[in-house]
């Protein structure tokens, strides 16, 4: 009885090693600012409001506010649009979490992704972290190099680099 199970899992073994979809990529971006928490708070803290700090992010519509359940439209600068929706939003902590509600691989090449903005007090300053869980355009076994996990990876990396680089001339420069 056990020599067929042996020999069937044996069968089967190259096709569960051959047979993986994609894992979730890991993106966290930071920047540390010579303000203080309340005053970059005050920058970023308008879940609906990225355009006024990212340069990135053409035009911004949404609704419902910081409550949990906000939906935002980002148009980004390719002119293509994505759509998030707030999952959390703690004032006290300086940190809001979201994801995306509405995919648009022209937008952006993920097919799914979570993120968050977090504030941390540090000495002379804040860090500011931006960071997100993604998958690739293409969930298949292989993708296309414009639906890969590195395409996912670094496209939401430079959405977010430009951001946060923006936001500290901004704030260092007092404007």
């Amino acid at each position: 009885m056990r020599l067929p199970r042996l020999f069937l899992a044996i069968l089967c073994f190259p096709l569960a090693v051959h047979a993986h979809g994609p894992t979730p990529q890991k993106i966290d971006e930071s920047v540390t600012l010579h303000a203080p928490p309340d005053k970059v708070w005050a920058a970023v803290r308008e879940f609906g409001r990225p355009d006024f700090w990212n340069p990135a992010v053409a035009k911004s519509e949404s609704s419902g506010g910081n409550a949990p359940g906000a939906r935002r439209v980002l148009t980004l600068k390719n002119g293509e649009s994505v759509e998030e929706a707030l999952d959390t939003y703690d004032e006290s902590q300086f940190e809001y979490r979201y994801r995306l509600a509405k995919e648009n691989l022209k937008a952006l090449p993920v097919s799914s992704y979570s993120g968050g903005l977090k504030l941390t007090a540090i000495e002379g300053g804040t860090k500011l972290t931006w960071y997100a869980r993604a998958y690739r355009g293409d969930t298949g076994n292989e993708p296309p190099e414009n639906l890969s996990d590195e395409a996912a990876t670094q496209a939401l990396k430079a959405l977010f680099r430009a951001g946060l680089d923006h936001l500290r001339k901004q704030l260092e420069s007092g404007k």
